[in-house]
């Protein structure tokens, strides 16, 4: 048990480091914005939405996207409304989500509010 405790807490503690600089790493031209191509590259190297595409076929369904456990309508991000969610939609939608000015780009503190919700927590 204290080891598994421990590698959890170790765990924890080093993907804030590992997140908390990844900003930075991901600015591709240092403008201090990550734009929709620079967060598009960046979290599927992280591999993020395969990590949630459980089942492995490429595609997140709703009982896939129920285990999320986010509010947001899974109708709304299916944009196509064939019943999955693509790499592209599930990007295009967790992006627009934290937008919070919706400015077209992601700021420092817009990527930390992504990471403190989760959005890259497996």
């Amino acid at each position: 048990m204290y080891k598994e405790l421990l590698l959890g807490i170790t765990l924890a503690l080093s993907s804030t480091v590992v997140f908390a600089a990844s900003f930075n790493e991901r600015d591709s031209n240092d403008d201090g914005r990550l734009t929709p191509d620079e967060f598009y590259g960046s979290v599927s190297d992280m591999g993020t939405y395969y990590d949630w595409d459980t089942s492995g076929d490429g595609l997140i369904d709703e009982n896939e996207w129920t285990t999320l456990g986010w509010d947001y309508g899974y109708n709304t991000w299916d944009v196509n409304s064939d019943g999955w969610l693509n790499s592209g939609e599930f990007y295009d939608g967790t992006y627009n989500i934290y937008d919070a000015n919706e400015d077209g780009h992601w700021d420092n503190g817009e990527w930390d509010d992504a990471g403190e919700a989760g959005l890259f927590d497996m």
